[in-house]
């Protein structure tokens, strides 16, 4: 069985898992949200200057095939992506 190594605990993790069974962290996989969120960000900005220089057509036109291109990019540049997120709750 294949998997990750959980930062936190060091409790084998199995792919696919969501929860550590160690200490209950998240666990995700792929691109992380800031950069999809960036991608569609800069595909709008440039379609939109597109669109307000030439025709708002061409605006969606670009948007679609920037939008499309980088969410793909970050798929693949981030396939391999998996992450341990755990809140740490300290006493007071």
């Amino acid at each position: 069985m294949h998997g990750s190594v959980c930062p936190h605990c060091h409790t084998s993790v199995p792919t696919g898992a969501t929860v550590c069974t160690g200490c209950q962290a998240e666990v995700e996989y792929g691109a992380p949200s800031a950069a999809l969120v960036l991608v569609i960000l800069v595909a709008g900005f440039i379609a939109y200057s597109a669109g307000h220089a030439t025709h708002v057509a061409i605006g969606w036109a670009v948007f679609v095939v920037i939008a499309g291109g980088g969410l793909y990019g970050c798929s693949q540049l981030f396939k391999n992506r998996v992450s341990f997120k755990r809140i740490y709750r300290t006493r007071r």
